[in-house]
């Protein structure tokens, strides 16, 4: 797929990236679609979808449907069979009411992580939590939620965990103390911020290890940290979910728990022990 999609990252418009993160995610169901049907989940134009394929160097977008099937490491057979049977789930769950529909794409959202998820970088992260000696979290927008539930688990272990300023220049107040002994942990979707790409460009600069977490799969890997990993939120048109982010940041606080010191398990412990000490001032 990778070697289809041969453009740099940074040479796409925006919704050409749309275009490119659909085909990686989809690459099962979008063979099926018309062009219609794609740039509809795409939120874009046929006209702007055609463009891209002559782009790339296909003469239309039947050519690059082609390419994709060729280009699957599974038989085109047995892709194209699994994708039918997609193609159907998602028909009979348009007959569900609308929360049982959410519910499924869930998930599909799920399963879609799960699918782009490497373990091995995914342990290695875990690890790297446990040896760095402070770690911030950039997340904005939609993702600062997530960047909290992150902080509130890890904070159980006492590892010292601290948040960059949401806005502006306002970055460059923790930012500025950040250094190589530190790890950072991002969170970006859709369009990635302008005090993201900043961010990216100083730990960079200098030396420092990050863990990002972004709904982009096209991405050039100089620039988009240590580990990465993706997170599903369904297409462009559809209300976007955070249940597959969620579900991912309870797995790397497992993983981080299994990994670490028996320090964690020691705060964890006295935790329990004040919440029990003072449970009639405080009931739990």
């Amino acid at each position: 797929m990778g070697e289809l999609f041969h453009i740099d990252y940074q040479d796409l418009t925006e919704s050409e990236q749309k275009i490119v993160n659909y085909f990686n995610v989809n690459q099962a169901m979008a063979p099926l679609l018309s062009i219609t049907e794609v740039s509809k989940a795409i939120g874009i134009s046929n006209a702007t979808l055609s463009r891209f394929c002559r782009k790339l160097g296909f003469k239309n977008f039947k050519e690059l449907k082609l390419a994709l099937v060729s280009s699957q490491d599974v038989t085109p057979a047995s892709k194209l069979q699994n994708a039918l049977h997609m193609k159907q789930q998602m028909d009979r769950e348009q007959a569900l009411a609308v929360p049982t529909q959410m519910l499924y794409r869930d998930i599909d959202q799920i399963l879609q992580t799960i699918e782009q998820l490497d373990e091995k970088q995914f342990s290695k992260a875990a690890e790297t939590i446990t040896k760095e000696k402070r770690i911030f979290v950039f997340s904005k927008g939609a993702s600062n939620s997530l960047g909290h539930l992150l902080s509130f688990r890890l904070k159980r272990f006492g590892i010292h965990i601290q948040h960059i300023s949401l806005g502006g220049s306002e970055i460059f107040e923790t930012l500025h103390t950040i250094g190589p002994d530190d790890l950072l942990v991002l969170f970006f979707f859709g369009k990635t911020p302008r005090e993201t790409q900043v961010i990216f460009d100083y730990v960079k600069s200098e030396q420092i290890e990050t863990i990002c977490f972004s709904d982009q799969l096209y991405r050039n890997p100089d620039k988009i940290g240590t580990f990465q990993f993706y997170v599903s939120r369904g297409v462009p048109t559809e209300y976007h979910s955070l249940t597959s982010a969620i579900a991912l940041i309870d797995a790397l606080v497992v993983e981080v728990s299994r990994l670490g010191p028996a320090s964690y398990h020691e705060h964890l412990q006295k935790m329990h022990t004040l919440k029990e000490y003072y449970k009639k001032d405080i009931p739990r």
